[in-house]
C-alpha cells in the first residue's frame, strides 16, 4: 500500500520539476531577447571592443542550455525529429571546431565556436522550451515587445530626445536611421520582417486591445524602414510578402494586403515632412567636431510636429483596421466564401500582388513625376535600384573574392575570423570591409563547403518539416508563424548583408527556427517500436543531456577565462592611458591578460607596442627582445594581423636585421598585396639596402635589391591600371597610387645607380 502511494506521489513532484524547468528556461530565453540588443545589436566585429557583451550572451546561452538539457533528458521524447535536429544544429560549432585546426587565427577561431555553440543552444532550447502554448507565448510576446521597444527608441533618437551613438549613422548623402544595431541595412532587414509580423498580428489577433497595438505599430515601422534608405530590404519584402501569403486563407491573405498598402500609403503621406523635420532636428542634436551631442525636448517645435503626425498617422490606421474587422470582414468572408474553397484560391492573390508589385516598381522606377511625391533622398534611393549601382557591383566582388579564399581552403574553411584576416591578400580591388555581407559566404570562408552544406542541410531541413506539419496539421495552426516570418526574413537579408554578424540577430534566427517547430513536437516522433525501446533506455535519454552539459559547462570556462583576460587588459589600458602608469606596474597586468588569452592578438600588438616604445626611451636590448619575441608569438597564433607584422618589420629594423625586416615585409605585400604603404615601407627599404650594398661593393646584392625595387614598382603600375577597368559605377575602395615617398625612393635608386 505504502509503495503505491509512493508512486503516486512521486508522478505530480516530476511534473512540477519539469514545469518549473520550462519556465526558467523559458523566462531566460525571454530576457535574452529583451536584455541584450542595446550592447550594439551584440556586433561581432572581430575587434576588441565588441567581445565582452558577446561573451557575457554566451555564457547566458549555456546556461539555458544546460536547463533545457535537464528539462529534454525529464521530459523529452528522443525518438523524434527534434532528437535528430539537436545533433544536427550540433554539427555547425563541430565543423567549427575541425576549422580551427587549419584556422588563420586562432582566437577568432575559438570565438566562433563559442558563437555557433550559443545558436546551438538558443535552437534547441526554443525547439524544447516552446512547446506548450504558454511557454511559446512568452518567448513571442518578448520577441515582439522587444523589437517594438528597439523601434521606439529608434525613433526617439531620429526625433532627437535620445542620443544614442551612431543610431543615426552618417552616410556620404546623410543620416540613416539604424536604432541599436549602428548599421542601418541591418535595422532596414529587422525592420521588414517585424513589418510582416506587425501585419500578421493586425489581420489574426481577436481581442482588440492586442489588435489595436500591433496595428499602432505598422505607420512607426514603416516610417523606420524608410528612414534606413536601404534599397536592399525593399527588394526583400515583395519576396517574402509572396512567400508568406500562401500560410494564410483566402480572405485573410486579402486582409494582409489591404493593411499592408493603407499602412504604407499613410506612412508615405507624412513622411516628406518628417523628413525635413528629422533633418533639421539631426543639425540641433548630432555632435560635430565643433560641439557634442545636445537632445532636444519631445515639446520642442520640431519633435512635437513629428511626434503629432507620427500619432495621427498611427491613429488613422488603427481607426482603419479596427473598422474592416467590425464591419468589412464578415462581409468579404461571406461573399468569397465559394471562392475561398477552390483549390487554387491560396495562390490567387499571390499572383496578383506579384502583377501590382510589378506595376508599382516599374512605375517607381521609370517615372519622374510619381518619384517626385516622395522626399528626395528616398526618391534617388528608389532610382538608383538596378544591378549596376555601386553597391550591388561591390557586393558581387565580396562574394567573388570569398569563392576564391575557398578555392585555397575548400574543406573546413579558413577558420572562425577567416574573412577580416584573408579579405585584402583575394580582394579584387582595394575596397575595406572587414566583413563579407553574405553571411552564406562568410560561413564558406571560415568553415569551407562542408560548414555551408551543413548550414544550408539545416535550414531546408528545418523549413521542410515546418511547412510539412503545417499543411498536415491546420489545427495546429496560430502565431507561431511569426517565428517562420522572422526568421525567413532575417535569412533572406542576411544573404546580401553582414546582419548575422550581429549575435543578436544570429539569436533570433536560431531561437525563431526552433520555435517555430516546438509547437508540432507531438508530432515529430518516430513510430518504429525498435528505435523507441533503444531510445526509452535510461542510459541512452541520458547520454546527450549530458554531453549539452559539459560542454556548456566547459564552454562557461573558457568564455569566462576571455573576459577576464578582456577586463585586465582593459584595467592595464586605462592605467596606461588615463594615469600615465610606469610600464613595470603595466606589464604583470598584461601578462595575465596574455597567459589568460594568449592567442588574442590585440593584447600582443599593445605589449609590443609599449615595449617599443620604452626601447625608444632606453636603447635597453631586454626590451626590444621582449617586444620581438612577444610579436613572434603573437604571430604564430594571427599571421595575418597587419599590426604585429608591421611591429615586427620595424623592430628586426632597429635590431639591424635588414634581411629579416625585407623577408617580413614581402610577407605582407603577399598578403596585403593593395597596401599602398607596405609597398612604400618596402621600397624605400630595399633602397636603403642597394645603396648599402653598393657601399660595400657587393654588386650581386645591389642587383638583386635593384630587380626588387623595379618588380614592386611595375607591380604597383599593374594594379593601377587594374583599376581603371572596373566599371564606373563601381568604387574602387583605398586609394593606390604612387606616393610621393615612392617617387622619392625611386628617384634615389636612379641616382644611385646612374654614379
Amino acid at each position: 500500500m505504502s509503495a503505491r502511494t509512493n508512486a503516486k506521489s512521486s508522478i505530480p513532484t516530476a511534473a512540477a520539476d519539469v514545469t518549473l524547468l520550462r519556465w526558467i528556461g523559458t523566462i531566460g530565453i525571454a530576457l535574452f531577447l529583451i536584455i541584450f540588443p542595446y550592447e550594439k545589436g551584440l556586433f561581432n566585429g572581430y575587434e576588441l571592443a565588441f567581445e565582452k557583451p558577446i561573451y557575457s550572451a554566451v555564457i547566458f546561452g549555456y546556461v539555458l542550455l544546460i536547463i533545457t538539457a535537464a528539462f529534454a533528458y525529464r521530459n523529452a521524447q528522443h525518438h523524434s525529429y527534434r532528437g535528430i535536429l539537436s545533433i544536427a544544429v550540433m554539427v555547425l560549432p563541430l565543423i567549427y571546431w575541425l576549422s580551427s585546426f587549419q584556422a588563420v587565427s586562432d582566437y577568432y577561431a575559438k570565438f566562433m565556436i563559442l558563437v555557433f555553440f550559443l545558436m546551438a543552444a538558443l535552437f534547441i532550447s526554443s525547439l524544447y522550451l516552446a512547446e506548450s502554448v504558454q511557454s511559446r507565448k512568452v518567448i513571442e510576446y518578448a520577441l515582439v515587445f522587444s523589437s517594438y521597444l528597439i523601434v521606439l527608441f529608434g525613433i526617439f533618437n531620429l526625433f532627437g530626445q535620445m542620443y544614442y551613438r551612431d543610431a543615426l549613422w552618417l552616410a556620404h548623402d546623410g543620416y540613416r536611421l539604424s536604432s541599436v544595431f549602428q548599421y542601418s541595412n541591418t535595422y532596414a532587414g529587422f525592420l521588414a520582417a517585424l513589418f510582416l509580423v506587425s501585419l500578421y498580428y493586425a489581420v489574426h489577433c481577436i481581442r482588440p486591445s492586442a489588435r489595436i497595438v500591433h496595428a499602432a505599430m505598422l505607420v512607426p515601422i514603416w516610417i523606420s524602414f524608410m528612414f534606413t534608405y536601404s534599397r536592399g530590404a525593399i527588394v526583400v519584402i515583395p519576396v517574402l510578402v509572396l512567400i508568406l501569403l500562401p500560410f494564410l486563407r483566402f480572405t485573410k491573405q486579402i486582409a494582409y494586403l489591404i493593411f499592408m498598402v493603407l499602412s504604407v500609403i499613410i506612412s508615405m503621406a507624412i513622411l516628406g515632412k518628417l523628413t525635413t523635420n528629422a533633418d533639421a532636428i539631426a543639425l540641433l542634436v548630432q555632435p560635430t567636431e565643433s560641439k557634442a551631442e545636445s537632445p532636444i525636448s519631445l515639446f520642442s517645435s520640431l519633435p512635437l510636429q513629428n511626434w503629432g503626425l507620427l500619432l495621427l498617422g498611427s491613429v488613422i490606421t488603427v481607426g482603419f483596421i479596427m473598422f474592416y474587422h467590425a464591419k468589412a470582414s464578415a462581409w468579404i468572408e461571406t461573399k468569397l466564401s465559394k471562392l475561398s474553397t477552390r483549390k487554387w484560391s491560396f495562390a490567387a492573390v499571390p499572383v496578383i500582388s506579384l502583377v501590382l508589385a510589378a506595376i508599382i516598381a516599374g512605375s517607381l522606377l521609370s517615372s519622374s513625376t510619381i518619384r517626385g511625391l516622395l522626399p528626395e533622398k528616398i526618391a534617388n534611393r528608389f532610382e538608383n535600384i538596378n544591378l549596376q549601382q555601386h553597391s550591388v557591383l561591390e557586393r558581387l566582388t565580396f562574394y567573388k573574392d570569398g569563392l576564391r579564399v575557398a578555392e585555397d581552403y575548400p574543406l573546413l574553411g579558413g577558420g572562425g575570423g577567416a574573412w577580416q584576416s584573408m579579405f585584402e591578400q583575394y580582394q579584387n580591388n582595394p575596397y575595406w570591409s572587414r566583413q563579407s555581407h553574405s553571411f552564406f559566404v562568410q560561413v564558406l570562408v571560415e568553415s569551407g563547403w562542408l560548414g555551408l552544406i551543413a548550414l544550408i542541410a539545416l535550414l531546408v531541413f528545418v523549413y521542410t518539416l515546418y511547412i510539412r506539419k503545417f499543411i498536415r496539421h491546420p489545427e495546429l495552426r496560430g502565431s507561431h508563424l511569426i517565428f517562420f516570418i522572422f526568421s525567413l526574413g532575417l535569412l533572406m537579408h542576411s544573404a546580401i548583408d553582414f546582419d548575422m554578424s550581429y549575435i543578436y540577430i544570429s539569436a533570433i534566427v536560431f531561437i525563431s527556427l526552433g520555435a517555430m517547430l516546438a509547437p508540432y513536437g507531438s508530432k515529430l516522433t518516430f513510430n518504429r517500436d525498435k528505435l523507441k525501446a533503444l531510445t526509452e533506455r535510461g542510459w541512452v535519454k541520458l547520454v546527450f543531456p549530458s554531453l549539452l552539459v559539459l560542454l556548456s559547462l566547459f564552454a562557461i570556462v573558457m568564455a569566462a577565462s576571455e573576459t577576464s583576460a578582456i577586463n585586465k587588459y582593459n584595467k592595464a589600458y586605462t592605467l596606461a592611458v588615463h594615469q600615465q602608469t610606469p610600464l613595470d606596474q603595466l606589464m604583470p597586468m598584461l601578462n595575465e591578460a596574455i597567459a589568460a588569452s594568449s592567442a588574442h592578438s590585440a593584447f600582443a600588438v599593445t605589449k609590443a607596442d609599449w615595449l617599443e616604445q620604452a626601447y625608444t626611451q632606453t636603447n635597453s636590448d631586454s626590451l626590444l627582445e621582449d617586444a620581438i619575441e612577444t610579436v613572434n608569438l603573437g604571430r604564430e597564433s594571427d599571421p595575418y594581423n597587419r599590426g604585429l607584422l608591421m611591429s615586427q618589420y620595424r623592430l628586426l629594423q632597429v635590431k639591424g636585421s635588414f634581411d629579416a625586416s625585407l623577408n617580413v615585409i614581402d610577407e605582407g605585400l603577399n598578403k596585403f598585396p593593395w597596401d599602398i604603404k607596405l609597398y612604400e615601407a618596402a621600397i624605400t627599404s630595399y633602397v636603403k639596402a642597394y645603396e648599402t650594398a653598393i657601399t660595400d661593393n657587393n654588386q650581386a646584392d645591389a642587383n638583386k635589391y635593384s630587380q626588387r625595387v623595379n618588380d614592386l614598382s611595375n607591380e604597383i603600375e599593374r594594379r593601377i591600371n587594374q583599376l581603371s577597368e572596373l566599371p564606373p559605377e563601381q568604387q574602387q575602395g583605398r586609394s593606390f597610387a604612387f606616393t610621393p615617398a615612392i617617387e622619392q625612393a625611386l628617384s634615389q635608386l636612379e641616382l644611385a645607380a646612374a654614379q
